[in-house]
């Protein structure tokens, strides 16, 4: 972790000084980089004297033999090369140096011996003639535009100005000599830490910094070996040059080098960690989609999520559980919603900086530890001084609540007794018969939900008076404005001479449990309510009740019904399968889950053309009792893949737009010619279909039953596997004319020649 702070401050310090913050360069320009910049460029002393190896603030300096890292990677037709320093120093010293690269293979007998800077004779030759270095920053300004964020820090990594030089800053001031070489050692081995950091994250920055060279003299299936050597003089920096022999063939990838297996857990009411192993790959990004809003949101779009190890103060804010996670897995934190499907996609890059094709996992909905809303309990109206019925209403959703408990205390604090036991999820009353054994006190109705969260009603005392209730509220009436939900309800005052007010209830239908408006009481005969006229109901319903100033409740009014506009789009069609074969394909949709469905409208396109073609139009009636929406497509073979999808359209024009994509793609050249007869009847609603097959194929194989309606557009309507000949459509239209045929599907994308046509007349 302490690593991953430094160069998180690193970046901090760098960004703002990089190609990336030239915002005030005119687009057609080139990015400039400041005087000052260009002015500390100019060492006045030789590397020598700023290049230090501090091994703590209690040693003295003291040099180390230097590594250099090389990897690999062969694709046949070329060979990638890649090497990083361990050191900041050789990285500074060897962009003036530069590097050599030598080759030997026996593909390449002839090449002459090279001699390197030892004076030693090799059998090498030099890749490329000059050495490789770094691109000046004039040249990374040419190549790069201002908004390349790696370019940008590895350019400022490089060439920016140094903060702490300890040859001049120590000279100049009462400085303490290691205190400064341990700051100047701390400062150079950050920016050694983002060059290399960009140059993972970027090939062309790798390049520009001569960290990568690609060898594409090659052949495949030829062995080549590689020596590196840095060009620096031995008497400044003693540097192992490394080897690598490489067998060129087609780059494979292996398990190690995929993305691995996503898993997600719940760690709080709304967080969730997404983690997998840790492998050879370098870093990651995360996207993000849900059900409501289907597209990708990149998580971590500033930076890629790099593997980072553990450390005492990650154990201490997130526990031993996650730092144990990080000993071996990548992990991100994200905040969630309950009541929604999230999908994550992780996109990972290699060292090389090739992008890996996004994995997903699977959807994942947080557990709910919510407890449910407070139920409201009604006034509690003894009978005969002895028996308490106790009636509540439970605001908002019921899917998931377990049951209820009647509580009685004799005070407000409690201590609380349950007197009615576990209660079903669908009780709204409990009469407590001992009431009167009791004495006076106060109940409460607590609910508990399927997760084991618990919430309890307000108190309510079981004091008792007149048990006469006023009458009902009469000539209750409304308006309502359809473009803000706002709805304004009137009644008749209630005659009743202690008739102390009233109460407004409201449900989203009629043989619902209807919920209070009113917490307290209101005087007016009139009451204002605004509802939200993009859910997904039609109408709603308002009753009134009156209360007399011993809190008797009168009986509801008449209920009454409110209509609202209907403004919500359905719901859309999601896929669920493809079968594609040369000459036919077969989609299946799920139906939309919307009540008010008018009809559905398939689109097809090929892949390069623009603009949809609306090739189908389904009815509601034409969903089989499964929900599902089977459409068959015969287009012309082409080499280009077509594309469909479907939209929902509701009886108030509402759209749900296109939706449900999918691809397929049309060959002609497999198809088998079989005998097959089909015959067909009608009787009492039902058409019999029944077939034979000339000659049975070998292998194993399934049908597909297709018909036309009167549009005349085939579509699959059921399959059948070889035991079977015989199928009762009883989805088949009245009134109409429909035309089947069957076709075989033989597996590894061939199928059978279509049978014949039949056409029966329903009625």
């Amino acid at each position: 972790m302490k690593s991953i702070k430094i160069a998180i401050v690193a970046l901090l310090i760098l960004l703002p000084m990089g190609l990336r913050a030239q915002e005030e360069v005119v687009p057609s320009q080139k990015p400039v980089i400041p005087q000052a910049t260009l002015d500390s460029l100019a060492l006045a002393d030789s590397l020598a004297n700023t290049l230090w190896y501090v091994d703590s603030l209690g040693d003295s300096l003291s040099e180390k033999p230097v590594v250099v890292r090389l990897l690999t990677r062969a694709y046949g037709d070329s060979i990638v090369l890649r090497w990083a320093t361990e050191d900041a120093g050789l990285w500074l010293t060897v962009k003036d140096y530069g590097w050599k690269l030598y080759r030997s293979s026996a593909y390449d007998p002839d090449s002459a011996f090279s001699i390197n800077k030892y004076g030693d004779t090799i059998p090498y030759r030099s890749v490329k003639g000059g050495p490789l270095k770094p691109l000046s920053l004039e040249a990374m300004q040419q190549r790069f535009d201002s908004t390349d964020f790696y370019a940008g820090v590895a350019a400022q990594a490089l060439y920016g100005e140094f903060q702490y030089n300890v040859n001049e800053q120590s000279s100049k001031a009462n400085v303490d000599f290691m205190t400064m070489a341990a700051k100047q050692y701390q400062e150079q081995t950050q920016r050694h830490f983002m060059a290399m950091l960009a140059a993972e994250c970027s090939p062309q920055v790798a390049d520009a910094l001569a960290l990568r060279f690609v060898d594409r003299d090659v052949v495949p299936g030829e062995f080549y070996e590689y020596i590196l050597e840095a060009m620096v003089p031995p008497d400044l920096i003693q540097v192992e040059s490394p080897e690598a022999l490489v067998y060129n063939k087609p780059f494979e990838r292996e398990e190690e080098e995929m993305t691995p297996e996503i898993s997600i857990t719940q760690i709080d009411q709304h967080r969730v960690v997404v983690r997998w192993d840790k492998n050879r790959l370098s870093g990651y990004y995360i996207d993000r989609r849900d059900n409501v809003d289907s597209s990708w949101v990149t998580l971590n779009p500033e930076a890629p999520i790099w593997p980072m190890l553990p450390d005492s103060a990650t154990r201490a804010v997130f526990g031993d559980s996650i730092a144990e996670w990080m000993e071996h897995e990548v992990l991100f934190f994200d905040s969630l919603a309950l009541g929604r499907t999230y999908t994550y996609r992780v996109r990972a890059f290699d060292a090389f900086g090739v992008n890996l094709d996004p994995r997903e996992a699977n959807p994942f909905s947080l557990v709910d530890f919510i407890p449910p809303q407070p139920p409201y309990m009604g006034e509690i109206i003894p009978i005969d001084n002895r028996i308490c019925p106790i009636k509540w209403l439970q605001p908002g959703s019921t899917d998931d609540i377990a049951g209820y408990m009647v509580m009685f205390s004799t005070t407000l604090e409690g201590p609380w007794k349950n007197v009615s036991g576990m209660l079903p999820k669908d009780a709204t009353s409990y009469t407590d018969s001992n009431a009167y054994e009791r004495g006076r006190g106060f109940y409460r109705v607590f609910v508990a939900d399927t997760a084991g969260n618990v919430n309890f009603s307000p108190s309510m005392n079981n004091n008792i008076e007149d048990i006469t209730p006023p009458a009902s509220p009469r000539g209750l009436n409304y308006l309502a404005d359809d473009s803000t939900g706002l709805v304004l309800l009137w009644w008749n005052p209630n005659t009743d001479a202690d008739l102390l007010a009233y109460k407004v209830y409201f449900a989203n239908q009629r043989d619902h449990e209807f919920i209070e408006l009113t917490p307290g009481y209101i005087q007016d005969t009139f009451f204002f309510d605004s509802v939200d006229i993009s859910m997904l109901a039609r109408d709603c319903f308002y009753y009134v009740i009156a209360v007399d100033q011993n809190h008797n409740f009168s009986q509801p009014s008449d209920t009454l019904r409110v209509l609202l506009p209907d403004l919500l789009p359905p719901g859309v069609c999601v896929l669920d399968g493809v079968t594609q074969d040369n000459d036919t394909i077969t989609i299946t949709w799920r139906a939309s889950v919307s009540e008010d469905v008018a009809a559905y409208y398939v689109y097809r396109k090929p892949r390069p053309a623009v603009n949809w073609e609306c090739i189908a139009k389904i009815t509601p009636d034409q969903v089989d009792k499964k929900g599902l929406i089977h459409f068959g497509d015969r287009p012309e073979a082409s080499i280009h893949p077509y594309s469909y999808c479907i939209e929902v359209r509701d009886s108030a024009a509402n759209t749900s737009g296109m939706a449900g994509f999918a691809v397929a793609q049309v060959d002609p050249d497999n198809t088998v010619k079989m005998d097959i007869k089909l015959k067909a009847s009608y009787k009492k609603g039902k058409v019999s279909l029944s077939w034979k097959i000339s000659e049975q194929p070998r292998k194993d194989y399934y049908g597909v039953i297709y018909r036309a309606d009167a549009d005349g557009n085939f579509r699959a309507v059921a399959n059948f596997n070889r035991k079977e000949s015989v199928y009762i459509d009883t989805q088949a239209p009245a009134d109409s004319k429909c035309t089947y045929y069957v076709q075989l599907q033989l597996g590894r994308g061939r199928h059978s020649t279509p049978s014949n046509q039949v056409t029966v007349k329903t009625k």
